[in-house]
């Protein structure tokens, strides 16, 4: 499971399971999960878009998001501080106050110990410099350290985590879907079907990728000829609208980055 594709067709349509990771993470018997998604999008049209790995709610309304990482490079404290404010955007639906906002936890299970200091979790929030106490935005990052072994809900948990065997796993929450997903015929074949679409889409973002980057080297290709021809921003701008069908704001954005 600490492969983020196989962990979400284990978590897909599996709420118990989503419940389960969540109570142990956060050492509570309570939580009840309301609603959750896995690769949940949030589109930014003017910046960096994100995808959730696990993207869940309470029947409080508080957000969470479980990232299965493995590179350390994946979990920057920067990228925990941009999912939780992603989180946020939808969480706060317009003319509400600001205090409408829910708790939001930002959750990393890693593959090592991350920060070397042995502890099975590392909890950040903000606080008072000075003081130490509670600044209570109530927003939470976690990374789990998932070499800890030890003989509680958490270090049963992670063994599953790393278990290639159904059958050696403590929590048929868990052990279920993936046997299920592993062993049996209709299992493998959704997850064959689902390979299938994951390389189809990824070779078409590649593709639409490329076609961009070509879209845009023909634009600056034409601005540069403009230039050279001595024509004025004006008649550039007019054609690069005219020949890549843009308005003429978005041209003007092309030609004075030139």
């Amino acid at each position: 499971m600490m492969d983020d594709f196989f962990m979400k067709k284990v978590f897909e349509d599996n709420k118990p399971a989503v419940q389960l990771v969540l109570n142990i993470l956060l050492d509570r018997e309570d939580l009840i999960v309301e609603n959750f998604t896995t690769s949940k999008e949030y589109k930014n049209i003017k910046g960096h878009s994100v995808c959730l790995d696990v993207f869940a709610n309470d029947k409080d309304g508080n957000h969470y998001d479980i990232e299965i990482q493995r590179d350390n490079k994946g979990a920057d404290p920067k990228r925990a501080r941009f999912h939780a404010s992603m989180m946020d955007t939808e969480m706060l639906e317009k003319g509400k106050d600001f205090s409408c906002l829910k708790k939001n936890y930002v959750i990393f299970i890693m593959e090592e110990d991350i920060f070397k200091q042995g502890d099975p979790i590392y909890s950040v929030e903000r606080v008072f410099a000075k003081t130490g106490k509670p600044f209570g935005d109530e927003s939470y990052i976690l990374y789990v350290n998932g070499t800890y072994r030890g003989n509680d809900k958490l270090g049963r948990l992670l063994h599953d985590m790393f278990a290639t065997d159904p059958k050696e796993m403590f929590y048929p929450e868990l052990a279920g879907r993936a046997d299920y997903l592993k062993n049996k015929q209709k299992g493998k074949t959704n997850m064959c079907k689902a390979l299938q679409d994951l390389i189809i889409e990824e070779r078409e973002e590649s593709l639409q990728k490329g076609r961009q980057e070509e879209r845009q080297e023909g634009i600056k290709t034409l601005i540069e000829v403009c230039q050279e021809l001595g024509q004025t921003d004006e008649q550039i701008i007019e054609k690069v609208s005219r020949k890549y069908h843009l308005s003429k704001v978005e041209a003007a954005k092309y030609v004075y980055a030139v």
